[in-house]
């Protein structure tokens, strides 16, 4: 009998250790999950204070205009209004991990926007697959991509007549 409450009180203990060491790794999966998603500032090092010239910047005020907690939907979209062209399935991606700091495959993403025509993609006539994605808005009532809306050397590549959107 004497054993047996030895073995509980033992047991007894490490179940409340186990319980202290779970509540801490939860903590600490809270903190990892703050900073991953820029909740979080620990200034720990003066590179990443801010100074008046960071504050200048168009970038730092794109990460803080970002929406981090979005869904990917809607983060797709700030990213075509912050990239502003048209563009490539990977300059998103790269963007979206520059802001982020995260790897996202936009693929589908893109493709059910499309499919509710917030976004369309640049397709040469004739051929099956297009290039690049832009916002549906970007298209003015002629059919044509906006000016302001191509990418340097858009003319050199495509004419307004060489092109569709799908």
């Amino acid at each position: 009998m004497e054993q047996t409450t030895e073995i509980q009180v033992v047991l007894n203990s490490l179940l409340k250790e186990k319980k202290e060491l779970n509540d801490k790794i939860t903590e600490i999966d809270k903190v990892i999950k703050r900073i991953r998603y820029g909740n979080l500032n620990l200034g720990l090092s003066k590179v990443n204070a801010p100074n008046d010239n960071d504050l200048d910047k168009p970038e730092s005020q794109q990460r803080q205009d970002f929406p981090l907690k979005a869904d990917l939907k809607i983060q797709a979209i700030k990213i075509f209004d912050i990239i502003g062209v048209a563009c490539k399935l990977s300059d998103i991606r790269d963007k979206h991990h520059e802001i982020t700091g995260l790897r996202i495959n936009f693929r589908e993403t893109l493709r059910n926007l499309n499919r509710h025509d917030i976004l369309k993609l640049v397709q040469p006539k004739g051929n099956v697959r297009g290039l690049y994605w832009i916002k549906a808005e970007w298209i003015d009532e002629d059919g044509k991509l906006k000016e302001q809306h191509k990418f340097q050397g858009f003319e050199l590549m495509y004419s307004d007549e060489m092109i569709e959107f799908k």
